[in-house]
């Protein structure tokens, strides 16, 4: 398991996640690292988010 890109990343953070592994990513991809973070970075700035604190846990949240 890990996340591979930087879709997977938000989805274990919408989870509740506060650290996501990366490691296959990386054995597959030397550079993956800086392929998910520019990806991650670039979804925030699209969604305007601040901090991924704005997102952490929201799947899991009930009104």
């Amino acid at each position: 398991g890990g996340a591979m890109t930087g879709a997977d990343v938000v989805e274990f953070i919408m989870a509740g996640a506060t650290a996501v592994q990366i490691g296959t990513a990386s054995f597959l991809d030397p550079s993956a690292a800086w392929r998910i973070l520019d990806e991650l970075e670039a979804w925030c700035a699209t969604e305007n988010l601040k901090s991924l604190d704005e997102i952490r846990g929201v799947a899991r949240r009930r009104d």
